[in-house]
This record gives C-alpha cells, structure tokens and sequence, in this order.
C-alpha cells in the first residue's frame, strides 16, 4: 500500500455490505456453444477499484478476503537483462583473441614471407653475368 487516502462515506458505506463474487473480479473465459468460439469476458470491477477497496477494507479494520476480494499477489522479481553494448564492445573478448592468436603465429608467418620475398628475387635474377 503506497499512501492513504481519505475515502467518501458513500465509498465506505458500500463496504459492509459488498459481496463480490469471482466473476466481478477475475476476467472470465466465456465459450459460446452455438458459434463455437470463446471470448473473455472482462471483470465487472476494475483492477484501481478492487484496489480502492482494499486498501478502504484496511482503514476501516475489515478484512478484503471477506468482502470477496482476492488476496494480494506477491510481487514478482524483477529479471535482470544486461545492456546490448555496441558491436565493437560485444566483440572485444574475441577480437582479442584472435589477436593473440595470430601473435602466436607471426614467427612463421615472417618465415613464411621471406621464403617467399626469396624466391621471387630468384625468380627475377638473369641467369647472364652481366
């Protein structure tokens, strides 16, 4: 309950002698048989009133369960999602590896490329003496 609230007499009078039954409460799910189809049909008491209510059944020292309104539910926890981020920081974790990965690999990468530098010197170089 968040705050009080000073309700009408003409509020407070309803109280003692309010019976609501689940369908005043709950939405219902009503299958009409010659269409064959279901449909829902909506509370008859809103969910701010039932709460108006409540919280007057409070006040006046009247249990809610009493006039027929439901128990309070337990509030749920709330799911932790982390943040989306920016591409380039999504991807940090594995272009750093892949960074150390070809560090590991440069020695034969070099090694490679000065076979390669070589034998394309070789290539070009005439075989005249002059």
């Amino acid at each position: 309950m968040s705050t009080y609230r000073a309700f009408s007499q003409k509020f407070l009078s309803k109280l003692s002698n309010t019976k609501l039954v689940e369908g005043d409460i709950k939405a219902q799910l009503v299958h009409n048989a010659e269409k064959g189809k279901s449909f829902w049909r909506p509370a008859q008491v809103s969910k701010r009133v039932q709460n108006d209510l409540r919280k007057a059944c409070i006040q006046q020292g009247i249990e809610p369960t009493s006039i027929g309104l439901t128990a309070p539910t337990a509030a749920k926890p709330l799911r932790y999602k982390p943040n989306k981020l920016e591409k380039h920081e999504r991807m940090r974790a594995e272009r750093q590896a892949n960074i150390q990965r070809n560090l590991q690999k440069m020695p034969q990468t070099i090694q490679a490329w000065k076979e390669d530098k070589m034998k394309e010197l070789a290539k070009q170089k005439s075989s005249m003496p002059f």
